[in-house]
């Protein structure tokens, strides 16, 4: 079961937006249910809908959504546990992990940045790529002035995971054609990996690469 990673530079870049995207080009291959995860998220009350669930109903084909951890104040998720009584941990994450159901792919979406803490220790999405054993990283970067600089070091974070990541550049309002141009022959000028781009309400990407194939295949 090929598993994909989705986070982000910062919060509100558009990792639920990329996540549907990603799970309507995965249940068009074909292969079998697409199952979106998120380990934890914060600021939804008890039996709200979240990430997964908007992710969810904007994909077609066979698809489920799971959330392991909820709670109800906005902040970052060991601050939001511990106003709940919880501590938590990555060993508690991966315990409700490995208690899913299989799939044939299955779509990870983090809270808040690659760099946001996920637990009261500090560990990040990057911890939890590699313990799940992930085949990619997909960075979502929003696509404007200051994306390059942006790009640059979420992307030195996130490959520190051991794991390869392409970048995902989402576009949330509009921007000039120049600086999108500007973005794109920078990050190839870095030789930064752009899988997709994404366009104010568009649905459907302009895609670059389709690394997940390979991880279909491996």
């Amino acid at each position: 079961m090929p598993v994909i990673v989705i986070t982000g530079n910062d919060t509100g870049v558009g990792k639920t937006r990329v996540t549907a995207a990603l799970a309507r080009e995965l249940s068009g291959l074909g292969a079998g249910a697409v199952q979106i995860v998120k380990p934890v998220e914060t600021g939804i009350a008890p039996g709200g809908h979240g990430d997964a669930e908007t992710a969810l109903r904007a994909t077609a084909g066979r698809a489920e959504a799971h959330t392991l951890y909820r709670f109800a104040e906005p902040m970052s998720p060991p601050d939001a546990a511990a106003r709940e009584g919880v501590t938590l941990t990555l060993e508690a994450l991966l315990g409700r992990y490995a208690k899913l159901p299989p799939a044939a792919w299955r779509l990870i979406e983090g809270a808040g940045g690659v760099a946001s803490p996920m637990d009261a220790q500090g560990r990040d999405i990057r911890a939890f790529a590699s313990a799940v054993q992930a085949d990619l990283i997909v960075l979502v970067v929003e696509d404007r002035l200051g994306a390059i600089g942006q790009a640059r070091m979420a992307y030195e974070f996130a490959a520190q995971a051991g794991i390869p990541v392409w970048l995902w550049l989402n576009q949330i309002r509009p921007e000039s054609d120049i600086i999108l141009q500007s973005n794109r022959a920078a990050l190839a000028a870095c030789n930064l990996p752009l899988c997709a781009a994404l366009k104010p309400g568009a649905t459907e990407p302009e895609w670059v690469e389709r690394p997940w194939l390979a991880a279909q295949t491996a």
